[in-house]
């Protein structure tokens, strides 16, 4: 079996990934800095293939071990405890969609009534009527008072039908 170029890290199966907060606690051993380390970057897919393939697994099997353990790594990750933050977050989304839809009502609504100038001429428009009906109320009541009294006089003079 040939070994690989690359230097092989080696990762414990069950083990996740470095912690970021386990990494800036202090300086690196060797840095000579005195600010915060850099992350260590997680291990590539091709050293943990080249990581089983060192402890003697076919090419093959190497990968499909990467592959199951990523895909563990993942699951815990998403299934790790945080059901109420999930919770919380679908409940935010449908009330985010909820808030829109209101909105988009109220916007449409909006857009349906007349804007200044428009309601400027509706409100001229109704004056002028109530001005017509105002000035034209006199005539009006005039002529149905001349109406009342021509057929109240009609009927005076006559006797109401007998039965």
């Amino acid at each position: 079996m040939e070994q690989p170029t690359q230097k092989a890290v080696a990762v414990p199966p069950s083990s996740p990934l470095p912690s970021p907060l386990s990494s800036s606690s202090g300086p690196a051993p060797g840095s000579g800095q005195m600010g915060p380390a850099k992350k260590p970057a997680p291990p590539t897919p091709e050293e943990l293939v080249a990581h089983y393939e060192a402890q003697g697994l076919e090419p093959r099997e190497a990968s499909l071990r990467v592959i199951r353990e990523l895909q563990t790594v993942l699951y815990r990750t998403v299934a790790s405890g945080r059901g109420k933050k999930d919770r919380f977050m679908a409940d935010a989304g449908r009330k985010l969609d909820n808030a829109n839809a209101r909105l988009a009502l109220v916007e449409m609504k909006l857009d349906s009534k007349p804007g200044y100038p428009e309601a400027f001429a509706v409100a001229v428009c109704a004056g002028a009527a109530v001005n017509a009906v105002g000035a034209s109320a006199p005539f009006l009541l005039g002529g149905l008072r001349k109406l009342w009294e021509t057929v109240s006089g009609a009927s005076k003079g006559h006797s109401p039908p007998s039965p």
